[in-house]
């Protein structure tokens, strides 16, 4: 919000300087940012009449003009500004002005013609962006006075930035009722007496979605001047507040915007066609707003339309159909009250932002929309001339319920605050504040806050207002103690840190990335499926919700292999995001853990050779995530579009998929002018939860017994099915089953391979004897028979 210093001093005749009111403005919650000058030095820049003007006898699109400055003699000037005519009243920079940007005036000559000064436009002068040409001061204007006089300047503008809760703030009303309050000064308020009724000219009005308007008010002004001007002086309001110029009904629309917070809009009334509706949108419907842009409407947005269609998105932005341009003599002004949740989101949903909607959201006093009514039809009609007609107004649901009514407690206000504020005090900030305040008993009151206060809604709510218009420094400093029982952090915590610290053990380290990533890399990794696409990216780069945590340590990778970094072992915590119509708003969050390794597995050293990581590395680093966690773990070969073929596998707990493990695909090479890619892992966070745990037992002091089988199988025969048949037997005394040898070759028959395990029986209580471990042995090779059409190597 962009305050003007002098406009905010004719509605609170406050005696503080400017610094000082912009400290209390940010003490009382409304942060000022900055103070800055509301124009640049204009110094030795006067109001000036083209007298004559001549074609330049060297150039054909220059022209000499005499122009009158108030002095004895006119300056001669040579200007290349098509509408440098005779009679035009304009600005001059006289010789020794400095311009915005630091150009300096001098006397010079121009292809042999002798120039002393410089006819301006506005933006030449920093006092704008329009470039068509010379800026064009009105007839009135005093030649030879200076311009920065004429401009009333010197003026300083404020930029405020609001939370979002303070809309009542976004006017020069709402400003300068804060300032107010610290002085105890009344508000100099604008007329808004009604006018006088002179034409029977009216536009009917109907509500059809009465829960999102609370009400609509609209007024026909016909006969109005097409070839009125915006005043001066509001076109420098509008400036100063950081608003484009645009015509005189829609420059008074934002003039009374910013004046009282309502936002309006300007139809012209010859384009619209029979009622006016407050509707939503049918099916299909589409509208050009005023910015250019056709937008096919969804059927939950609220559109303000006429017999033939929408002519304007209610809230957000009008339609070029019926957009007020420079021959419109029928103006109807639009002022209503939309709920915030009615257009709240329209704004991302259809990538537009304007100063109505930024209001609208936070919401706008229902009060206000016949007085800002009355004050745009005066404004206009001064300006502008016209004859005004009646207002239409209806009302929908009410935004307020029947009573706002809030019980306050002296004891509350200071139990929160930690000292007593006197009751005299609390009465006299509340009031100042506009809320009605009823007192019940001894520091005890009912208040019913205004109706532009749409964030007071409980008792801290009002104990919040009062501390920050009491002030926030003059609260003492304390010692306060609480009595906090022990907590527990509970599973979940200790799950997570114990993912983290076994990674962080194994030599990772933690990434934190975006949730949203990049389209082309994002179906690259996860193929063709549905996604979750953002309606307002941040870039084009970041358009959709990440499916896989890869999507995010990939890029990190890269980043690293970039910066010369010879081994790279990274992991994330996150969530991840499918589309799934039976989870909330449609979109499934899984929490999922991710890691990814490249380089060397060991660092190079001078009694070994250095190798790079493999499958076997990362299967190790899941396989110690996963330990103490009860359920049996396995690896199924499987196919994944972002991992190598036959390098990729399934991570599966009791038969159910978790997760995924692998080198990336070949298709990937172009990620690296490296010629080995990394190995990638990625688990569903709920399968690492803690269900069995690591428990203590005792160890035993009873011999080992171990036991040697090589049994021969199809090559295609997995070797965790044969573990999983060992473990499924629940073999008495087992401790472990280890895999040690697979052999291919001579003596074997093609297609054939002999796996090696290593079986280790102890007993907690007694020594084992050779004829039970016999007994087991007998058992685990009739079951590999039976299952997995195995036999002993050699029979």
């Amino acid at each position: 919000m962009q305050v003007s210093e002098q406009w905010l001093r004719e509605w609170v005749a406050s005696r503080a300087d400017i610094d000082t009111i912009a400290e209390r403005l940010t003490m009382a919650g409304l942060e000022v940012d900055s103070v800055e000058a509301a124009a640049p030095s204009l110094d030795r820049v006067v109001i000036g009449r083209i007298e004559d003007t001549a074609p330049h006898p060297e150039a054909d699109r220059l022209r000499v003009c005499t122009v009158a400055v108030g002095g004895a003699e006119p300056l001669s000037i040579v200007c290349g500004a098509a509408n440098a005519q005779t009679g035009a009243r304009v600005p001059v920079a006289r010789v020794g002005a400095v311009l915005a940007g630091g150009v300096a005036i001098e006397a010079t000559t121009i292809r042999g013609v002798a120039s002393s000064g410089m006819l301006c436009s506005a933006s030449e002068l920093g006092l704008g962006t329009d470039d068509d040409g010379l800026w064009q001061l009105p007839d009135d204007a005093p030649v030879g006075t200076p311009l920065a006089d004429y401009l009333q300047l010197p003026d300083h503008v404020l930029e405020i930035d609001l939370t979002p809760n303070r809309g009542d703030c976004l006017s020069m009303r709402g400003i300068a009722r804060e300032v107010a309050i610290d002085e105890d000064l009344p508000l100099g308020e604008p007329d808004v007496t009604p006018c006088a009724v002179v034409s029977t000219v009216r536009r009917d009005v109907g509500i059809d979605a009465p829960e999102r308007c609370a009400g609509y008010a609209a007024r026909c002004i016909t006969s109005v001047g097409a070839d009125a001007a915006t005043p001066l002086w509001m076109a420098e309001r509008l400036r100063r507040a950081g608003v484009r110029r645009i015509n005189l009904p829609v420059d008074v629309g934002n003039y009374v915007m910013l004046e009282l917070g309502q936002p309006m809009h300007a139809f012209d009334g010859d384009r619209l066609v029979g009622a006016i509706r407050v509707r939503l949108a049918a099916p299909g419907e589409r509208i050009e707003t005023l910015d250019g842009e056709t937008v096919a409407l969804a059927d939950d947005t609220l559109v303000i339309a006429d017999d033939e269609g929408p002519v304007a998105i209610a809230g957000v932005i009008g339609g070029q159909r019926t957009a007020v341009d420079a021959t419109t003599t029928h103006v109807v002004f639009e002022s209503a009250c939309f709920t915030p949740s009615a257009v709240a989101g329209q704004g991302r949903r259809y990538k537009i932002h304007t100063d109505a909607l930024h209001r609208f959201e936070r919401g706008v006093d229902p009060a206000l929309r016949r007085p800002a009514l009355e004050r745009a039809s005066a404004l206009l009609i001064a300006h502008g001339g016209g004859e005004v007609g009646p207002v239409t107004h209806v009302s929908g649901e009410p935004v307020w319920p029947q009573s706002r009514e809030i019980a306050l407690e002296g004891a509350h206000v200071e139990r929160l605050l930690g000292q007593p504020v006197a009751a005299v005090e609390i009465e006299r900030i509340l009031g100042a504040l506009g809320m009605v305040v009823e007192t019940t008993d001894e520091d005890r009151w009912h208040v019913v806050p205004p109706s532009w206060r749409y964030d007071i809604e409980l008792e801290a709510d009002l104990i919040e207002e009062v501390a920050r218009i009491y002030g926030y420094e003059r609260l003492q400093s304390g010692t306060q103690g609480v009595d906090l029982p022990p907590a527990d952090a509970g599973a979940a915590v200790d799950d997570e840190a114990r993912w983290h610290e076994t990674l962080r053990q194994r030599g990772y380290s933690e990434a934190i990335t975006y949730s949203f990533v990049e389209p082309g890399l994002h179906r690259a990794l996860m193929g063709e499926g549905a996604v979750v696409a953002l309606d307002n990216p941040i870039s084009e780069q970041y358009a959709e919700m990440r499916r896989t945590l890869w999507a995010g340590l990939l890029p990190s990778w890269q980043h690293n292999v970039r910066r010369q970094h010879t081994d790279v072992r990274l992991y994330e915590a996150g969530l991840r995001f499918e589309p799934d119509t039976a989870a909330e708003h449609g979109i499934a969050q899984i929490s999922t853990l991710a890691g990814l390794i490249w380089g060397q597995a060991e660092n190079t050293h001078w009694d070994r050779p250095s190798r790079a990581v493999d499958f076997f590395d990362i299967k190790g680093d899941v396989e110690a995530l996963f330990a103490g966690v009860s359920g049996r773990l396995r690896f199924d070969a499987a196919s994944h579009p972002a991992l190598h073929p036959g390098r990729s596998a399934r991570i599966r707990l009791d038969g159910e998929a978790v997760g995924w493990l692998g080198q990336l695909a070949p298709e990937f090479k172009k990620l690296s002018k490296k010629s080995d890619l990394p190995y990638l892992f990625e688990v569903d966070s709920h399968a690492l939860s803690d269900r069995g745990g690591i428990r203590f037992e005792s160890l035993s002091e009873q011999p080992r017994i171990r036991r040697d089988l090589a049994v021969v199988v199809a090559e295609e025969r997995p070797v965790a099915e044969l573990i999983d048949v060992i473990e499924d037997l629940d073999p008495p005394a087992l401790q472990s089953i280890d895999v040690f040898d697979v052999f291919r070759g001579e003596g074997l028959e093609r297609g054939f391979k002999s796996v090696a395990l290593g079986l280790i029986f102890q007993d907690k209580a007694s020594t084992l004897t050779d004829s039970s471990v016999d007994t087991t042995i007998s058992a685990v090779v009739e079951a590999l028979g039976r299952r997995c059409g195995a036999h002993i190597r050699g029979e």
